[in-house]
């Protein structure tokens, strides 16, 4: 699967998205492979089962491979032991996270070398590829350092991670502005953004497509992206809302 990926044909100025369910994706272009929060386990139905995945693990964590690993902040369906442990390109991948989560790397056994510590506000640049902090309202005291994050190749393609944050005046005024993908959660609880709130969030941040996430994987956790669409069409935003399939290419070119 993940060679499938990477043998992805693209031209020099397009970039593809895949959705790996919950918050986490897969993103190509110029040449560069990021992947962003994968969730590859079941490891939060541990403690609570009613937070069971609702469908497979779409690629197995041993296949995955990356140039740059982001992670948004330490909870298990963003930051997955289960996921960092079986993943094989430790030593070859650069991680970008805020503080916390940066730490659990380390102690999951990457390597500290490989970890860049990124807050919001702050830049950091590898090759053809610029990633920036954005400030979020975390979802929890647990995860102060929440971070989104802001990706940009020099192509000219570039992804807004939100994160879980609380929908809020400041973090409308924080975001980037005019971003071609916006992928913002819609689940509506534990401080998440409902679908009328991100569509909102979507409308101040106007990007060229946006993306829900965090609807689909857990029974607990479940919302209707259908509802999500359904608002976006209300605040004028009906062309730009794409409701995507797990694994299947989205792809876009400015």
């Amino acid at each position: 699967m993940m060679d499938q990926i990477l043998d992805f044909r693209l031209s020099a100025s397009e970039a593809a998205l895949w959705w790996l369910g919950q918050a986490g994706y897969i993103i190509r272009s110029a040449g560069i492979t990021v992947v962003i929060d994968p969730y590859l386990s079941d490891s939060a139905a541990k403690d609570t089962p009613e937070l069971a995945r609702r469908y497979p693990v779409p690629i197995n964590p041993v296949e995955l491979s990356a140039d740059i690993y982001v992670v948004t902040h330490d909870h298990l369906d963003h930051l997955d032991p289960e996921t960092i442990t079986l993943y094989r390109s430790k030593d070859k991948t650069r991680f970008v996270a805020p503080r916390q989560a940066a730490q659990k790397l380390i102690a999951l056994g990457v390597p500290e070398k490989q970890i860049i510590v990124l807050h919001a506000g702050e830049n950091w640049r590898s090759g053809a590829v610029e990633i920036t902090g954005v400030f979020t309202i975390p979802s929890g005291v647990d995860v102060l350092d929440t971070t989104g994050y802001l990706i940009k190749f020099d192509n000219g393609r570039s992804v807004y991670h939100t994160s879980d944050t609380e929908f809020h005046p400041l973090v409308l005024a924080a975001a980037p502005k005019e971003p071609e993908l916006m992928l913002v959660p819609i689940n509506g609880k534990w401080g998440n953004p409902g679908p009328e709130q991100a569509a909102l969030f979507a409308r101040a941040v106007q990007p060229t497509y946006v993306l829900p996430n965090h609807y689909d994987l857990m029974e607990l956790n479940a919302e209707n992206p259908e509802t999500f669409k359904w608002f976006c069409a209300q605040y004028n935003l009906g062309s730009r809302c794409v409701i995507p399939e797990r694994m299947q290419p989205f792809r876009w070119d400015g």
